[in-house]
């Protein structure tokens, strides 16, 4: 029963390689079948080649330069950044599921500073909110955990770029701008985006 077996494998092996019904392609002398001469021709570029690389590198420096721009806007060219008032609250907001709230009370004249640990987010939205839609009440400033990283002043909704993980802190305060300071309660909403 064994030699029976090797021999049949043998025979389909041997068999197997002789048949003529496998194609066989060899390579043309040329390297390239004749029915294909006329897709070679087309193929050849008119320009240099060290031209069309030329063109492809400013075209792709040109990409990188728009991809750079910053999201953040400035509201006004003499809209600044307020420093921090002397009775400055400093409030932590507590994160779950990748959303915070609160409503605290603000004083006319008064900067309300807020911390969030930022974990692995690319970006955060933050949106201030005052039952008078016309609240003089704006997003001062964001600060992150390393000194390079700041931005402002904005308005009442922005989304900020987080390049770095850690802590990050924004301000609450007036427009210098507008003389009637704002005093009341208003809802600070927080969101973390990973896209």
């Amino acid at each position: 029963m064994k030699w029976t077996f090797i021999t049949f494998f043998a025979f389909a092996t041997f068999y197997g390689c002789t048949d003529k019904s496998t194609p066989t392609i060899y390579p043309s002398k040329i390297g390239v079948d004749s029915a294909y001469a006329d897709l070679i021709k087309k193929d050849k570029p008119v320009e240099n080649s060290e031209n069309v690389m030329k063109e492809e590198q400013k075209v792709v420096a040109t990409k990188k330069v728009v991809a750079n721009k910053p999201q953040q806007k400035v509201i006004s060219s003499v809209d600044k950044i307020v420093p921090l008032s002397t009775n400055n609250t400093i409030q932590n907001l507590e994160i779950n599921y990748a959303k915070a709230k609160a409503e605290p009370t603000k004083v006319a004249g008064q900067t309300n500073t807020f911390t969030f640990n930022a974990d692995s987010a690319k970006k955060v939205w933050i949106k201030i909110s005052a039952q008078d839609s016309l609240a003089n009440i704006r997003i001062n400033h964001i600060k992150g955990p390393v000194d390079s990283i700041k931005g402002g002043p904005f308005g009442k909704e922005t989304i900020f770029e987080l390049p770095a993980r850690g802590v990050y802190q924004f301000s609450i305060s007036e427009k210098p701008t507008n003389k009637k300071p704002y005093a009341g309660k208003y809802k600070v909403e927080l969101k973390l985006l990973w896209k």
